[in-house]
């Protein structure tokens, strides 16, 4: 069978993989459902077939705000199928963030939980802009919704038969952290990806992660986010490989519970659940070990080269860092996996990636050399990418952001042998002294000392326009915010670092401002001070 998004739900039907496991929730009072291929094919159909019952056409966006359960992943098959759009959005929003994602993505279809009804559709009823089309997910149906259980193993008379040719896609809501403050976060970009992306992520896949037909990938992600969309549910169910689904936010207990008693190959998760586990050290010490784990890796913010040492001592194999944006797809760069991973670095560029280092001088972009030490903005050919748009009035890659060239925002560093380094946010650079340093640096050099379990640097202009890098820092587990343990974080700093770069002013924080995908909200940071 030809391969496609429309098609994803049946691949495996008439193939020796039919009756194999495709997905495993795990609950969080210990019960557990499994799903066959044909299974999963079998309730994605009917699904599929109602919601074109219910007036749902092809290209319409439809809204998925289940959570961390197996109906989101059937939900995404259906709708690929019947052909329209699959937007996933974070099940723990309120009404405002839904909202803002519903008007810009004009969703007319939502399909939602018990608690994300409760908290963020309720308080919209009666609004104009909310979705006029509720498929509910729970024990209480409100008035004017459909029960969503129900339409799952309910036959429909009219099912669908999509061809792999039918007009299938995504759209996802970036994480805000890049885009103008408001209300102390930044608005979220939509970038809606057509059919296309489909080939080209599989291939990246398989280069990054090497996964194969007969693995379990657990994806730790969020729903709401692309990392659970394309490697949580696309990329193992295109090669035959079995998802794992966790009903539970990731936990120290939870994670090693689950790598101990589960048979999990690949495990792509996020540097906040590692730097979890890092001050987690009880738990990890009375871990019995992973039952088939072989690869490691992690997304969503750089990965500190402590990290990744930790794992191969805690896990038995070092966490694998990779790099990519919503915009590209899939993953950029990552380590070969015939090579270990060079602790700190993000990776080279994958096959079929052509990059570059770029300086923005004024209203001009200057490319520099190819190959040796540089450091830069790090720009993506469009051509190494499927093809998106961003929607609500932003330029996007249709028209080029600049002259065929995805320009990330990010700098890095490229070293000798053409491994990338993540300095920080192109807007997030300091100006120490006259050098241009990126906030990660600092952060991976504090995060090495046992008290801090994250940190979050920004700059502070006095009034003579000199930057001071201040740290806001969360502690692990049995170390007190005391002044003294300030102090000999500043002396760690600048026995690692030098002076110049060791943070002026260190402030204790309980929580840090993240967005739900985990990436440190700077703009938050700085309007603290």
């Amino acid at each position: 069978m030809d391969i496609s998004l429309a098609t994803l739900a049946d691949r495996h039907l008439s193939t020796e993989h039919s009756e194999q496991l495709a997905l495993r929730w795990c609950g969080d009072d210990g019960g557990q459902r499994d799903f066959s291929f044909v299974e999963l094919a079998g309730a994605a159909g009917r699904l599929a077939g109602h919601l074109v019952r219910l007036g749902v056409r092809a290209g319409d966006r439809v809204g998925v705000m289940t959570g961390r359960q197996p109906e989101t992943v059937i939900a995404a098959l259906a709708i690929w199928k019947m052909g329209a759009v699959y937007c996933p959005l974070f099940a723990d929003f309120g009404p405002a963030p839904l909202l803002d994602r519903v008007k810009v993505g004009e969703i007319r279809t939502l399909l939602v939980g018990e608690d994300a009804y409760a908290r963020a559709v309720l308080p919209l009823q009666g609004h104009p802009e909310c979705p006029s089309r509720l498929l509910f997910l729970g024990d209480r149906l409100p008035p004017g919704c459909v029960a969503l259980a129900g339409l799952l193993h309910e036959a429909c008379a009219n099912p669908v038969l999509c061809a792999p040719s039918a007009q299938a896609a995504l759209l996802h809501f970036t994480s805000g952290t890049t885009a103008v403050a408001s209300d102390g976060a930044g608005r979220p970009r939509a970038i809606l990806h057509d059919r296309q992306l489909l080939p080209l992520l599989i291939a990246r896949g398989r280069q990054a992660f090497g996964i194969a037909a007969g693995d379990m990938l657990w994806c730790t992600g969020e729903p709401g986010w692309a990392l659970h969309s394309l490697f949580g549910i696309i990329v193992p169910l295109a090669l035959g490989a079995t998802i794992l689904v966790d009903a539970v936010t990731p936990t120290p207990t939870r994670c090693l519970t689950l790598l101990a008693d589960q048979p999990v190959d690949v495990w792509y998760t996020t540097p906040t659940v590692i730097r979890q586990l890092m001050g987690a050290g009880t738990a990890t010490a009375r871990w019995s070990g992973a039952r088939r784990l072989r690869l490691a890796a992690s997304v969503g913010e750089p990965l500190s080269a402590d990290a990744v040492l930790w794992g191969m001592a805690a896990l038995g194999l070092p966490f694998r860092d990779s790099w990519w944006q919503t915009e590209t797809g899939g993953v950029v760069l990552a380590h070969r996996l015939d090579q270990p991973p060079r602790p700190g670095s993000m990776g080279k560029a994958l096959d079929g990636v052509t990059l570059k280092l770029a300086e923005r001088q004024g209203e001009q972009i200057v490319f520099l050399a190819d190959g040796g030490e540089a450091v830069g903005e790090l720009a993506i050919a469009l051509a190494s990418l499927a093809p998106w748009r961003s929607l609500g009035g932003e330029p996007g890659a249709a028209a080029g952001e600049f002259a065929g060239w995805h320009l990330t925002h990010d700098l890095v560093r490229r070293d000798e042998d053409g491994n990338y380094w993540f300095l920080g946010r192109a807007d997030d650079v300091l100006n120490l002294s006259g050098r241009k340093v990126g906030p990660f640096e600092i952060e991976a050099a504090l995060m090495a000392h046992p008290a801090v379990a994250e940190v979050g640097v920004v700059g502070r202009r006095d009034a003579g326009s000199c930057e001071h890098v201040v740290a806001f820092i969360e502690l692990n587990p049995g170390f007190d915010p005391v002044p003294a343990l300030g102090r000999e974080l500043r002396q760690f700093a600048v026995e690692t670092l030098g002076t110049v770069l060791a943070p002026d002013i260190i402030r204790f924080e309980e929580h840090l401002p993240r967005t739900p995908s985990g990436k440190m909200i700077r703009s938050m940071l700085k309007a603290r001070l």
